[in-house]
């Protein structure tokens, strides 16, 4: 299955209002499309909402200004605020500096060296990495059910609650998909709202979430949910009723 191919199955499964995203790790510029946008002075979260709400494709790297997402995405060495839990605790998500160390030692760190990273919506596409998806909740729960379905057992994930693009991350890092809720920078920078969470896949995994969503909906688990208020006979003002009844007359 090609980045395209997979893009059309997770469009007409989960009905999702913003372009599934692919990522891709450059090793060189040589490995840039032709046309591209830089993501400079941006942070990281800011350049891939770019890419799934306006269709662009973005390159980033060193130049973006999270220092999280730099040290997860391999870009650069942690200074010594970062390892001293000052980020964290600066930021107002820890209660000290000795608890901000722990929230640093949780975010995943790319071991290979990359010049950057590409993303764009899957079918601008030719190699992918990763694949992140945004939706609401009963969109995401649908990929759930399309891990799940041949295997079966209970979907584990981990939140971290801020670094929200080392979480995609883990998926590459890992080779196993991940649920995310998209952290406070995400939201605040991103401009991701309120009711989305997010879910990620190394991209061997695509054919069989393409597979899985097209097998589970053939079965009746879908999205939109069919739900059964739809088709219950409502009760109405007697007035309606018996209007109705004497009109059937």
């Amino acid at each position: 299955m090609n980045p395209k191919e997979l893009q059309e199955a997770l469009e007409r499964f989960l009905r999702i209002d913003s372009f599934p995203l692919g990522f891709k790790f450059i090793k060189s510029e040589d490995e840039l499309p032709e046309k591209y946008r830089r993501a400079d002075n941006l942070t990281i979260c800011q350049a891939y909402n770019l890419a799934r709400r306006y269709g662009w494709t973005v390159f980033f790297d060193k130049n973006t200004t999270c220092p999280i997402g730099l040290v997860g995405y391999g870009f650069t060495k942690p200074d010594e605020l970062y390892e001293s839990g000052e980020l964290a605790y600066d930021a107002g998500y820890a209660i000290s500096k000795e608890v901000g160390k722990k929230f640093e030692e949780a975010v995943v760190k790319l071991e290979e060296k990359y010049l950057g990273c590409l993303v764009a919506p899957l079918n601008r596409m030719k190699e992918v990495d990763f694949v992140v998806v945004y939706g609401n909740a009963a969109q995401i729960l649908r990929l759930v059910h399309a891990t799940l379905y041949d295997v079966g057992g209970a979907f584990e994930t981990r939140i971290l609650g801020r670094g929200a693009c080392t979480e995609f991350l883990e998926a590459y890092v890992y080779r196993k998909p991940r649920l995310v809720i998209p952290c406070y920078g995400d939201r605040l920078f991103g401009l991701t709202q309120d009711s989305e969470i997010a879910f990620s896949f190394p991209f061997e995994m695509g054919e069989k979430i393409a597979k899985n969503l097209e097998e589970t909906h053939r079965r009746g688990i879908r999205y939109p949910i069919p739900t059964t208020a739809l088709r219950l006979r409502m009760i109405l003002p007697e007035s309606y009723e018996k209007s109705a009844e004497n009109m059937k007359k």
